[in-house]
């Protein structure tokens, strides 16, 4: 169990250099990444049951030189839950959207492709897994690099557009994010996230360096705010994930984007202390985001006419819930906040996997209004877009519905405008998911019964709509299992 997460890291570090050379051989590149993912999966799976039945956590020292100055991993139930869920969610949204990467990427590129999409994979897992706050940083980059290479890949000039805007952001972030590295090392001594905790926490209550450590914690919260699309620096996104192939665009909205809000919580509750981040009023101020993020990335996805580009908002809504649960500042807040995180890993990727169903059946166009009848042409897209839909809207049964009680219950101490702002929220999910999950299924007037009647989706596709919509629904019925275990695991944060 010690070295899964140092295994899982260098599988896909090696993976992706040996894609690379399968210049000639997409489909073996292909092949591999997917093999790859599945035993990450597999393996991160295996340590959930291990730190159920034996708690605690797991120090991984790598090199020969001990803390606090060599490198570490640290991991326990809820790094394991996390892994696991964004391996599968990065297979399933291979599979789901591989007819994209063969019509969208050229075929001498795709192995570039798949090493892209494996150092995200491993990125990724060094957020979730690292000890050391510059190793962090090191990884943001290598995330940062990865993820507008899958944007840009596609080659068209809406989507060099958007990579050149989701880069600009996301090295003037990464920039505040270095810069208060050096703040806090020049104040701590220290880099390895324990040893500079117990120096924050001696500062603190000595009452030194009060206003350096509160520039570091508002420069870090605004760093990983615009790389995780916090309103208001979420105007990266919609261009971003609209404009990328149907994989990229799953991967991004489902797991890249969670990996900053992960180390933004590492960072909250084991760099600083929740009472530091408290005491700073900085809670309150990612509890306001939240909440305005919540109701404005719903009011953008109701103007849009673009398929793609509305459900881009919607994870700026969704995101929204997420920094609402976490600004709640309570164990349960936290709890909620992952769930619905995990939902919407799950959720986000079935979304935009039948987006791209749908989009390829009405003549490549992203338009609503040419959508009508289109889940009759592709029932495999049609059914994932519903089941997505009902999710992100919160009908009861689906995961969405049961993220958002969570998140009502822990909030409820909080203040009334968390509840009120959740059922508006969710009004607004309806008005823009239920007419698209209407027209898609419409019969178009002129329409022939035999023209209506659909393709044969291909079996990779229907697999992944498949499996996204049953762990939806089974999250949705099932849910307080997971919340059970990931409450168990952020208390031992």
């Amino acid at each position: 169990m010690n070295n899964i997460p140092f295994i899982s890291i260098i599988l896909a570090m090696i993976g992706s250099i040996v894609a690379l050379l399968l210049g000639k051989k997409p489909k073996t590149a292909l092949a591999m990444t997917q093999i790859i993912l599945v035993a990450i999966a597999a393996m991160s799976g295996m340590m959930i049951p291990y730190f159920l039945q034996n708690g605690g956590t797991i120090t991984y020292t790598l090199g020969h030189f001990p803390a606090p100055w060599g490198n570490e991993l640290r991991f326990g139930l809820l790094e394991a839950i996390l892994a696991c869920v964004f391996a599968a969610v990065v297979f399933l949204a291979i599979i789901g959207g591989k007819n994209g990467i063969k019509e969208d990427i050229q075929s001498a590129k795709q192995n570039c492709y798949c090493s892209l999409l494996l150092l995200l994979m491993l990125s990724l897992l060094a957020l979730i897994y690292t000890n050391d706050i510059f190793t962090a940083y090191v990884f943001i980059e290598i995330n940062t690099i990865a993820s507008c290479g899958i944007v840009m890949v596609k080659e068209s000039g809406e989507t060099l557009k958007a990579t050149i805007k989701y880069l600009f952001m996301s090295l003037m972030a990464s920039g505040l994010f270095l810069i208060s590295i050096a703040l806090l090392y020049s104040v701590t001594g220290h880099l390895l996230i324990p040893q500079m905790s117990e120096a924050i926490a001696h500062l603190t209550a000595s009452g030194t360096y009060i206003w350096p450590l509160m520039a570091a914690a508002i420069m870090i919260t605004v760093s990983l705010g615009v790389k995780s699309a916090m309103f208001p620096f979420h105007t990266w996104l919609p261009d971003a994930h609209s404009t990328a192939t149907t994989t990229s665009s799953s991967i991004l909205s489902g797991v890249v984007v969670k990996g900053y809000i992960i180390l933004l919580i590492k960072i909250y509750y084991r760099v600083f202390g929740i009472e530091t981040i408290r005491g700073m009023g900085l809670l309150h101020v990612v509890f306001a985001l939240g909440i305005i993020g919540m109701i404005m990335g719903s009011i953008f996805a109701i103007r849009e006419k673009n398929l793609k580009r509305m459900i881009a908002y919607s994870s700026v809504a969704q995101i929204g819930y997420i920094y609402a649960g976490i600004g709640v500042g309570t164990w349960a807040g936290l709890s909620a906040a992952l769930f619905h995180m995990i939902i919407h890993a799950f959720t986000k990727p079935l979304l935009f996997s039948s987006a791209g169903g749908l989009i390829e059946v009405s003549g490549h166009s992203k338009m609503i209004e040419d959508m009508q009848g289109a889940a009759r042409r592709n029932r495999w897209a049609g059914i994932g877009f519903v089941i997505g839909a009902c999710s992100m809207v919160g009908v009861p049964l689906f995961g969405g519905f049961t993220s958002k009680v969570y998140l009502a219950m822990s909030g409820q101490d909080k203040s009334i405008i968390f509840i009120l702002a959740l059922a508006l929220s969710s009004c607004l999910n309806a008005i823009y998911y239920l007419p698209v999950a209407l027209k898609i299924w419409t019969k178009r007037t002129e329409e022939s019964t035999a023209a209506a009647e659909g393709d044969v989706a291909p079996a990779d596709y229907a697999v992944s709509i498949g499996c996204f919509s049953a762990i939806n629904i089974a999250l949705g019925v099932g849910g307080f299992l997971l919340v059970y275990m990931l409450t168990q695991g952020v208390q031992i944060l």
